[in-house]
């Protein structure tokens, strides 16, 4: 710190006469950057005040800069200059130090300063926050051998007991170490184990918390229901699959509408076989018999003699999702719709489902192929909720119809979802388009076809300006985009080619369509030229080039018109006597 620095920071201090004024002073100078100033004005205020806040302020300021090393460095000053930390310079410390990107060091630093607070010189002593910051900087590096080592040590009450946030981080932990440990491997049964082993412990988790919660030891809420359920549909099982409406029905009192794997209401035939033998021999065993009890069929809500001991958790869209994945999973295709409706119902539970509510519901409308509910969903539910439709939207119901082809009144579905795009002013989308006009080929209906190509005429020109210009009004082109528009303009021209072929379209219509189908092969032939490094031009030349070409016209015509006016057969057009610009003539002649 220069003399002057400390000379001023010194006249401010005499109007900062309290730890309070002080720290409010420090975190406006921390606000503009100034981190010097800053530590300037805590370390001589220091000397004659306790200004802990102050220091928090600055280690908390360093570490949204992820300047890690430099506040650990500050934490350990505040300490030789007698500033001693409290509870909640911990919390700063741990918290900052589980946002990512973590160090490989950042876990140990993080112990060290967990575990020393249960020193028994310790001032302060760890608290619930504490632990959780802890286990969440565990969770967050994927080291399950040290937050077990924590969790093991939380004790069952007290001010340091787990909480709903405590499991809710241990839940999603074990989740997300199953699906990293198990991603790059080929053994299935290796990834069946992992995965089992994660939704085991899982499950003894939620055992505890089903006892706590009775007791009154603890509150569950819907984060943590969505923690337990996201990780048993990672499962490998239909029962994983399946408990998940277990769950919430345990949970939020909402009644399973989709009758039990394994009882007699309900067969699991359908149930897809994906992997390990363990796995299949676990598929049989729904088949074949009874589930047996597990730690969800418990009825939570009531008490040991009967009576309701605590209100169910409201059901928000976290619940909504995974009520319809399980659904998904087990193909309960028509409870997903009573699910839909009971939720969404104003008379019920009046949920308002967010967009990723509505493209999961759509996925399974596309599997049951109802390209009417769909077309429904896009054009009525999603505005009746302020919504605006993504691109996903629109390929997710367009492809919805692909799967319903079979169905006489696709296409008109089809082509209300095109006119949707338009409606929303959304530029076109080259993946939709696609499924769009294989769809009208598969229906091997003429007017279908032609209505489809006369349809993307518009779009094919927007596209071809995309690609040779490179960019559309949202933005530039990438490779993905290209690739996929030459896919669709291929596909027009196979669908020109067979109503040609097929004589699907009147003959005095047929130079035009040759015409057409003409334009658009050689456009693909001369994109496929350049991206195979064939008879590349520059932009910058080609446009020059062009440039060069066109003044060479004028002045070709310009020496035609001076040796007609020379020999005296120019006549002047009703064009030439037309007033002219300095533009139309480029050169003196």
């Amino acid at each position: 710190m220069s003399a002057s620095l400390e000379k001023k920071i010194r006249r401010e201090l005499q109007y900062l006469p309290d730890p309070l004024k002080l720290a409010d002073r420090v975190r406006g100078v921390l606000r503009k950057g100034d981190v010097e100033k800053a530590l300037g004005l805590t370390r001589i205020a220091s000397r004659d005040m306790e200004c802990v806040v102050s220091w928090n302020h600055i280690i908390g300021h360093l570490l949204s800069e992820k300047q890690v090393s430099a506040a650990l460095k500050i934490y350990n000053e505040m300490k030789k200059r007698a500033q001693f930390p409290d509870s909640h310079t911990y919390v700063i410390l741990l918290r900052g130090l589980s946002e990512p990107p973590i160090a490989a060091e950042t876990v140990g630093r993080a112990l060290a300063i967990y575990h020393s607070l249960g020193a028994e010189n310790s001032r302060v002593k760890a608290t619930t926050i504490h632990t959780n910051a802890a286990l969440r900087v565990c969770a967050r590096a994927h080291d399950m051998d040290s937050l077990w080592g924590i969790a093991s040590k939380i004790p069952e009450r007290g001010s340091g007991a787990a909480d709903a946030y405590t499991y809710t981080t241990i839940l999603n932990a074990i989740r997300e170490h199953a699906l990293l440990q198990g991603g790059d491997r080929t053994d299935d049964s290796e990834v069946s184990a992992l995965r089992a082993t994660a939704i085991q412990q899982g499950r003894r988790i939620w055992g505890d918390i089903v006892g706590r919660w009775r007791s009154g030891d603890i509150m569950v809420n819907e984060e943590m229901v969505g923690a337990m359920g996201r990780l048993l549909l990672i499962g490998l099982q239909p029962r994983d699959w399946d408990d998940v409406l277990s769950l919430i029905e345990q949970t939020m009192g909402i009644p399973r509408l989709a009758p039990k794997l394994g009882s007699k209401m309900r067969k699991a035939q359908h149930l897809p076989i994906r992997v390990h033998s363990d796995v299949k021999k676990a598929h049989r065993d729904v088949v074949e018999g009874e589930e047996p009890e597990s730690e969800f069929d418990q009825e939570l809500l009531l008490d040991t003699r009967g009576k309701k001991a605590v209100s169910s958790i409201k059901p928000g869209n976290n619940s909504l999702s995974l009520i319809l994945e399980a659904c998904k999973q087990t193909y309960a295709f028509q409870e997903s719709y009573e699910y839909w409706d009971l939720l969404t119902n104003k008379s019920t539970y009046d949920l308002q489902p967010d967009m990723d509510n509505i493209h999961t519901f759509m996925r399974i409308l596309r599997q049951t192929r109802a390209s009417g509910r769909t077309l429904d969903i896009v054009k009525d539910t999603i505005p009746s909720y302020g919504w605006t439709p993504h691109r996903k939207t629109f390929r997710i119901a367009m492809s919805a119809c692909r799967r319903d082809k079979n169905n006489p009144n696709v296409m008109e579905h089809a082509n209300k979802l095109v006119d949707l795009v338009e409606y929303y002013q959304m530029d076109p989308d080259p993946k939709t388009l696609f499924q769009y006009m294989e769809l009208a080929i598969s229906t091997q209906n003429a007017e279908a076809i032609r209505g489809a190509i006369d349809r993307l005429s518009g779009p094919i020109t927007k596209f071809k300006s995309m690609i040779s210009f490179g960019k559309l009004t949202s933005g530039k082109s990438t490779s993905a985009d290209k690739q996929e528009i030459i896919g669709l303009i291929r596909t027009t021209i196979g669908a020109i080619d067979q109503v040609l072929n097929k004589d699907l379209i009147p003959k005095d219509q047929a130079q035009s369509w040759l015409q057409h189908r003409s334009k658009l092969n050689a456009f693909v032939v001369r994109f496929m030229d350049r991206m195979e490094g064939k008879n590349i031009i520059p932009r910058d030349k080609l446009l020059e080039l062009r440039q060069d070409s066109r003044q060479l016209r004028h002045f070709r015509a310009k020496l035609v018109k001076k040796d007609k006016k020379d020999n005296g057969t120019w006549v002047e057009s009703k064009k030439d006597l037309e007033p002219k610009t300095l533009q139309d003539f480029p050169f003196d002649e």
